[in-house]
């Protein structure tokens, strides 16, 4: 290129002066949070501190968390006051269903939909589609051995909408005292069997939670101070490799409206409103969102809408990894092993039989692609299950061994067509159980979401599993965050992380997520898989000494997304709160 460019005073530049230039203004000059597209002056006392920079000395693991869950029992105690002061029950103004459900219930994103509406003429709206699929369906024209799934959420998906729950979503909210006939936050203690995934589509949260439940010490540690009287209760997550906390107050979604919601009934004797409310409105199944099985139990909607409120709002929390949502109630690391690219199934088997132990598992079936028409045999697609025990026992005869692992089906029963529970050897029913082995593995059939598979079975129909270590007191952790202008070009970058070694053992790092090799010698190298990209680590054993640690980022951009900018100066005038 010989050209020259000149400008409106009439002065040539260069070609590459003028690419240099443009690039100049689309490259960031120094990174930092997304919060500084807020204005400053208006923010500085809400903003989070910045994180610390320079040399991090580590913390005993068990530190963070005592942190955290101090403050929060602190937190519950003063509203305990509060309430007994004013002689009122607790409300949350930071996630408050009553005044705000919306806020509650849909992303920020809800709002630019208004940016680009679409013409009037043609429109077709989530709700008309909706309908249209469930009639279909009722007529068996569409997947009539599918698993239920919520036809206004696909049917947004197809108009390529967001998930709004206002149409065909809860229809009212009360506290626990009005839903319960006799509420109690637990009933003999926590249990995977009483989890229910309900209307949203959280089953990698839910999934998560039945995992953790199998070793009730680590549901304990999450739900760490109450006061049900007064409707408030506090919760500790792990966010950003440190332990937060939360308060919530006691007011739920319901699945059915107010008897008269619209409108007066005719109801002098009150026969009918009592009625409905025994019927609709009373009791764990009137919950929109996840319920415990006993009709009493609270603990399960009360820790999703905790979760929620930290996430910003239950859309926020549907759909995600099962692995995540571990960490973030174990603060553990998690690691995804794809099950066709096992090196040591033994390896693999003695960690799984550590579950509940050193290890939290969940395994993810296939979604609905691929070969093999008889990869279902009972499993929903795309769904996550939770592994509660693997157990290795003779026959009765003795002359064999059986490698078995009982799952959990977060659904905690069967959907139509009997789906969501497996089918095969060893499922309720089957050839392979007799009253040995009734008795061998303490198993009852049932409609309860519990079902064994064998060893094989595990890794031949579901793609993927995730392994979170667990840490506990002899562990120490270090967290070190910084900021970083993502290249455009792939490749390792300047930035990198000093670790400094000073006895020998089993060592985890837990990085940002990479894809590429790279030539040369190391230590260890993590590829990436191609989905779940909020983390990745890698386990080695190392001998005392300075190690870097030295990531890489690959760049993508969605098109299709709004710009930071664009969000932030349209939502920011109608709803600066939800920012």
């Amino acid at each position: 290129m010989s050209s020259v460019t000149g400008d409106s005073n009439g002065t040539s530049n260069a070609p590459q002066d003028v690419i240099n230039e443009f690039w100049n203004t689309l490259i960031t000059k120094k990174p930092s949070r997304v919060t500084k597209v807020f204005p400053p002056s208006l923010y500085a006392n809400l903003l989070p501190p910045p994180r610390k920079s320079g040399v991090i000395k580590g913390q005993n693991a068990a530190e963070s968390y005592e942190a955290a869950a101090q403050e929060c029992r602190a937190r519950v105690k003063r509203i305990m006051r509060e309430c007994r002061r004013t002689n009122a029950k607790f409300t949350d103004p930071d996630f408050d269903i009553t005044d705000q459900p919306t806020n509650c219930l849909e992303g920020l994103m809800r709002w630019y939909r208004d940016f680009d509406p679409p013409s009037a003429a043609g429109a077709v709206s989530p709700g008309r589609l909706g309908s249209a699929l469930r009639t279909l369906m009722q007529a068996e024209v569409l997947c009539p051995d599918a698993a239920p799934f919520q036809l206004k959420q696909t049917a947004d998906v197809l108009l390529n909408s967001q998930t709004n729950f206002t149409d065909q979503g809860p229809q009212s909210c009360h506290r626990i005292d009005w839903v319960f006939d006799a509420p109690k936050f637990e009933v003999d203690g926590f249990s995977s069997s009483d989890v229910v995934q309900d209307a949203n589509g959280d089953c990698w949260f839910i999934a998560a939670v039945v995992t953790i439940c199998s070793n009730p010490y680590l549901i304990q540690k999450v739900c760490v101070g109450r006061d049900e009287e007064c409707g408030v209760y506090g919760f500790v997550f792990y966010r950003d490799g440190e332990w937060i906390w939360t308060v919530v107050d006691d007011n739920l979604f319901l699945a059915k409206p107010d008897f008269d919601e619209r409108g007066d009934t005719y109801d002098p004797t009150g026969i009918k409103e009592t009625r409905y409310k025994k019927s609709h409105q009373t009791g764990s199944e009137a919950l929109y969102f996840a319920f415990c099985a006993h009709e009493n139990e609270t603990w399960l909607p009360l820790l999703e809408k905790a979760y929620a409120k930290v996430h910003g709002d239950y859309n926020a929390i549907s759909g995600g990894i099962s692995g995540e949502a571990v960490e973030d109630l174990t603060g553990g690391v998690t690691s995804k092993i794809l099950t066709d690219r096992i090196l040591s199934k033994e390896r693999l088997w003695k960690e799984l039989t550590e579950v509940n132990k050193d290890f939290l598992f969940s395994a993810s079936s296939p979604g609905a692609y691929g070969d093999d028409s008889d990869a279902r045999r009972g499993l929903a697609f795309s769904h996550a299950y939770s592994v509660i025990k693997a157990v290795e026992e003779e026959s009765e005869d003795g002359k064999t061994k059986h490698r078995l692992v009982l799952i959990r089906n977060p659904w905690g029963k069967r959907a139509n067509a009997a789906m969501g529970e497996w089918t095969g050897p060893w499922s309720d029913g089957s050839a392979e159980w007799g009253p040995y082995w009734m008795q061998k593995l303490g198993h009852k059939f049932g409609d309860d979401g519990l079902f064994w598979m064998s060893y094989e079975d595990l890794l031949k129909r579901f793609d993927l599993l995730d392994r979170t270590r667990l840490f506990d007191h002899t562990w120490t952790v270090v967290q070190q965050w910084t900021n970083v202008a993502v290249g455009w070009v792939t490749g390792f970058m300047n930035t990198k992380f000093s670790v400094e070694i000073k006895k020998k053992g089993l060592t985890v790092f837990q990085l940002c997520q990479e894809k590429d090799t790279e030539e040369g010698d190391y230590i260890v190298r993590v590829r990436g898989a191609w989905f779940g990209n909020r983390s990745i680590s890698a386990e080695v054993d190392v001998e005392p000494g300075l190690y870097e640690v030295v990531p890489k980022l690959v760049a993508r951009r969605e098109a299709d997304s709004p710009d930071v900018h664009e969000v932030v100066t349209k939502v920011a005038e109608r709803n600066p709160q939800k920012l």
